[in-house]
């Protein structure tokens, strides 16, 4: 995307949540031979194109109220950043991943400001629209949940246990 191309962080973030998707998709095929790890993060993958769907459809229900702007605090310069930060990851063809290791690049995007940013994006429209839009998926805060309890039925690694508690 050019700099001279105007700024839509709804289209933007939904390009973000795919990329998510596209990590947990990866970790659902890494782990295929360990069906209940593997159905975990096929599950969280999912979620995760279902945000990005619902912030394209956030975006066409808003393009009716022409008095609606975006949050100054999503800038362009913080999309480019956790994009980078996906495509690295995603461009590294990680051939094989511990669950462990699996686990805290999830801590690390899940505790991005993703989630937070999703939400403002989803409140463009207003609280009934927001609310709308929140209830096709599965919110964000029940997928961390999701995470967390995951995380603590496969792992042991006390130092990821601690960050999902802080998360």
């Amino acid at each position: 995307m050019s700099a001279k191309t105007k700024f839509d962080p709804l289209v933007r973030f939904a390009e973000i949540e795919g990329l998510v998707a596209k990590v947990y998709f990866r970790f659902s095929h890494l782990f295929i031979d360990q069906p209940e790890i593997r159905d975990f993060w096929w599950e969280m993958a999912k979620q995760e194109e279902q945000h990005a769907a619902i912030l394209i459809a956030c975006k066409a229900v808003i393009g009716n109220y022409p008095d609606e702007s975006v949050d100054p605090s999503i800038t362009r310069d913080k999309a480019d950043q956790l994009r980078s930060k996906l495509n690295a990851y995603l461009g590294k063809g990680t051939p094989s991943i511990t669950v462990d290791k699996a686990f805290q690049v999830a801590l690390d995007i899940e505790s991005s400001e993703i989630d937070a940013i999703y939400s403002k994006l989803l409140h463009l429209g207003g609280p009934d629209v927001a609310k709308t839009m929140a209830n096709l998926g599965v919110p964000a805060s029940v997928q961390r949940h999701k995470l967390k309890a995951a995380l603590r039925r496969f792992s042991k690694n006390p130092k990821l246990l601690e960050a999902a508690a802080r998360f």
